[in-house]
């Protein structure tokens, strides 16, 4: 909506120009029309369309403001990869609409399980990222703890059966435990690799030692 204001003296003058603004909104409606589809899209294209949790490209995206925040506040990142445990039984078993069942309830706990400041990311397949803001290492181990225990609780209607599934867990801080964001994410991903040669259903947490040529 556009108004025009004018004094009673201008307000000729302002009506001589009416069809000019007309023009003018007329041309321009179809660039904002376009300029809304490319900012619905781009939204659309950090999206998971199955769970509605942000994905990579997202964190991508959002890095470096990320980064910038934490050196600004002097804080600290709690950093947590998951992966949940033998998922690909339950696609082989009972069939990918089983699969997408298990992911969507699974994303409903890890969001309902953090802030609503934190960041839920669908890093890929059954492989999911959480980021804690403002959040100390001992604080971390509670939330992911929290989530591992809910998701050992979680039941899945899935047909005639009701599924359960458990998650592993890797976890490293930023920057305690690296300087650089995206190490430290590697760091998280073989605390989770430790997790899952070492049972399973655990949260680990990435010590220096883990860093390896055993690793991967």
């Amino acid at each position: 909506m556009v108004q025009l204001l004018a004094t009673p003296e201008d307000e000729a003058r302002l009506a001589a120009q009416i069809p000019y603004v007309s023009v003018y909104l007329r041309e321009a409606a179809p660039v904002l029309e376009t300029k809304k589809l490319m900012e619905t899209l781009k939204e659309s294209s950090l999206r998971d369309p199955m769970t509605g949790l942000n994905n990579r490209r997202f964190l991508e995206e959002y890095v470096e403001t990320l980064i910038a925040n934490v050196h600004r506040k002097k804080s600290h990142l709690g950093i947590m990869m998951l992966d949940l445990d033998y998922f690909k039984m339950v696609n082989d078993t009972h069939g990918h609409d089983a699969g997408d069942s298990v992911i969507k309830a699974l994303a409903k706990v890890l969001r309902q399980s953090v802030r609503a400041s934190d960041m839920v990311i669908r890093y890929g397949g059954e492989e999911f990222l959480i980021i804690l803001l403002d959040t100390p290492p001992e604080n971390a181990d509670q939330v992911a703890e929290k989530i591992r225990a809910s998701v050992e609780a979680m039941e899945v209607p899935a047909g005639h059966v009701v599924l359960k599934k458990t998650i592993s867990i890797g976890l490293a801080d930023f920057p305690g435990d690296s300087e650089t964001f995206w190490q430290a994410i590697k760091f998280a991903d073989v605390a989770l690799y430790q997790a899952k040669e070492t049972g399973r259903n655990r949260v680990v947490r990435f010590i220096p030692e883990m860093w390896g040529e055993k690793a991967y």
